[in-house]
């Protein structure tokens, strides 16, 4: 009995005397009397439990029961304890001592004189099913498995939490005892070798580790690598076979036979495990490619639909959440203080780009080398059309704004360029470029003294010589002043009447069709509105039970103020989408779009509960106020 006086260890310890989890009250209650006075003898502590006994154990036992560590059952009088590790303690203890015990069978129900309730056990097969077990341990759910060996040979006890690193070092422990005995080492290995032909050297090696190192042998076991899984995969072979010619099966001999049943399911499991990492590896280094390919810049969407050469979705060679990880580490992991590998660009449409460290520069002087052609037909045009009408700009004959027009024109036709250049990052990229030595230089010098270049030299383009080129193709009389003069004043006279009376004539038919684009708002959003209500709700309702579902504060004022910030966002959003879209038109994708937008720019509400719940309320509340436009 041990001699630690709290309840908890007198508990355990009486449990453990009487071989049960199940402790009934008195009875226990008389032996700790007689066992307290006894011990208070020599150990003064013990005599709490000599007086005032019931009250203590109550006391005490309320406060463990409370904690998990025992349950008080009421289904006898006075009532019963149960202590639900016992079982849990009584397994992991016969593992302990794998080396003494190694010519014994595993331990079993019979072999430990329990019988395990149902709520506490898994049973599988130790060929087929724990195969699919090792897919998905769910240790919480069946704390101990019961593991049933074919052809009678018995069953094993063993705790979900041991399978599988523990029962593959306590199965090689009983195989090493199986080898010492009866020549069995030389026998396996005799019969091995042809098996095996030219690896002898890796046969004996194997024996070895297993006789005299035998963690090796289970990180061997692990790797699942080809010549390791083919040596177990003949080894259980045999040793099945042997055993089974046997009439007569000594404990060491049943031990074995379950230890390469054991042996040879989790030996598959392991090299489907390593197939499956290396599957995975290699349509990891297929997305590095293909990333690392012309346009090398890519949303989520368009990496998760990425193939292979035969055409196989990438995305099921390695799993979604195995993608998230890869992602997360490569755009967050970095080397000595430098950017991670793979950068993260927030687009000009509100997208995110993945873009590898080192192809942002290649792909900064590619968007360069296709905008230029663009960037010089537009402002050339630009620029002939102005003179056609003897109108100037300021660009024309100034650097600073002429700068201005390029970058103005740069993000409205490239505005993928626009974002790269703006992004700090890009900076950070040149200069760590421009640091390494054998770093082969840019065909377009990006940034000079930690500045961006100007677009000119991006570009390549001077003013006047764009100018000139616009001025080339107008006909001759544009290059005499005098009559240039003459009608580019005419010209502007009648260019301010014309453009008085259309003014007027825009504003009238702004207005009207400002109403009537108000009109088709409302229509559709009433349409759309009938689509999401569900029947025996009205729009109001329906709202208000959305609320409950994604606003569950207790405290009303603060549910009411998060309700009242989570419209004013909506309200903002919408504002700021009817004023960027002058033609706003509204379609049921349309108003999703705008609600998981509102909701995924706040990190406040992308991290309440009920997401579902909170897109539905703003998709139906955006449709109501657009019942209200005018």
């Amino acid at each position: 009995m041990a001699q630690r006086t709290d309840l908890y260890s007198i508990l355990v310890s009486y449990a453990n005397k009487n071989n049960s989890p199940y402790i009934e009250i008195d009875p226990f209650l008389d032996f700790l009397g007689r066992y307290a006075r006894k011990q208070s003898v020599e150990q003064p502590e013990w005599l709490k439990w000599v007086e005032n006994r019931n009250i203590k154990f109550w006391a005490e036992v309320s406060v463990l029961a409370e904690n998990g560590k025992c349950e008080v059952l009421t289904d006898t009088e006075p009532g019963r304890i149960f202590m639900p590790r016992f079982y849990l303690d009584l397994i992991e203890g016969s593992y302990s001592n794998a080396d003494k015990e190694a010519d014994l069978p595993f331990p079993s129900e019979e072999s430990l004189k329990i019988g395990l309730p149902e709520n506490q056990l898994r049973v599988l097969s130790s060929e087929e099913d724990i195969l699919i077990y090792l897919e998905d341990p769910q240790t919480t759910d069946f704390p101990i498995i019961k593991l049933n060996f074919p052809y009678g040979f018995g069953s094993a006890l063993v705790l979900a939490s041991f399978i599988p690193k523990r029962l593959v070092e306590t199965a090689i422990i009983k195989i090493r005892n199986y080898l010492q005995h009866s020549g069995n080492k030389e026998y396996a290995l005799r019969k091995l070798t042809p098996q095996l032909q030219g690896r002898e050297s890796f046969v004996k090696e194997q024996f070895n580790q297993i006789l005299m190192r035998h963690q090796e042998a289970c990180r061997s076991l692990e790797d699942g690598k080809e010549l390791t899984y083919l040596f177990w995969a003949h080894f259980c072979l045999l040793v099945k076979n042997d055993i089974k010619k046997k009439k007569d099966h000594l404990g060491e001999d049943i031990a074995a036979l379950q230890s390469v049943f054991i042996l040879d399911a989790i030996n598959s499991y392991y090299k489907n495990l390593a197939n499956k990492k290396r599957e995975e590896e290699m349509a990891f280094r297929a997305l590095e490619n293909q990333m690392g390919k012309a346009p090398f810049l890519y949303t989520l969407t368009q990496i998760l639909r990425f193939k292979d050469a035969n055409g196989i979705p990438l995305l099921g060679r390695y799993s979604g959440d195995n993608l998230d990880l890869w992602i997360k580490q490569k755009t967050t992991e970095s080397k000595n203080n430098e950017l991670p590998e793979l950068l993260i660009l927030q687009g000009f449409d509100e997208e995110r780009y993945f873009c590898f460290k080192n192809k942002m520069l290649t792909l900064c002087v590619k968007l360069l080398a296709e905008a230029r052609r663009q960037v010089l037909d537009a402002v050339s045009k630009h620029w002939h059309k102005l003179l056609f009408d003897y109108e100037r700009e300021p660009a024309m004959d100034s650097d600073e704004e002429f700068e201005k027009l390029l970058s103005k024109m740069t993000k409205k036709l490239c505005p993928a360029l626009a974002v790269l250049l703006g992004d700090p990052k890009l900076l950070l990229i040149y200069e760590e470029t421009e640091n390494e030595q054998h770093a082969s230089p840019l065909a377009v010098k990006i940034f000079n003294n930690g500045q961006l270049a100007p677009y000119s030299s991006l570009y390549i383009i001077k003013r006047k010589e764009l100018l000139a080129e616009a001025k080339l193709i107008l006909p001759f009389w544009y290059s005499i002043p005098i009559i240039s003069g003459i009608i580019a004043f005419f010209k502007r006279l009648t260019k301010r009447r014309h453009d008085f009376a259309l003014a007027h004539d825009n504003e009238e038919t702004e207005t009207a069709e400002e109403k009537d684009r108000a009109a088709q708002i409302r229509t559709a959003a009433e349409e759309i509105e009938a689509t999401l209500v569900p029947p025996g709700y009205t729009l109001d309702s329906y709202l208000e039970e959305l609320e409950n579902r994604w606003s569950r504060l207790i405290d009303k004022k603060a549910r009411e103020n998060l309700i009242e910030d989570v419209r004013s966002l909506i309200r903002d959003h919408l504002r700021a989408n009817l004023k960027l879209h002058k033609k706003f038109q509204l379609t049921r994708k349309i108003i999703s779009q705008m609600a998981v937008s509102a909701i995924v720019r706040s990190p406040t509400l992308s991290s309440l509960s009920g997401r579902d719940s909170l897109v539905l309320y703003a998709e139906l509340y955006l449709l109501k106020l657009l019942q209200t436009i005018h």
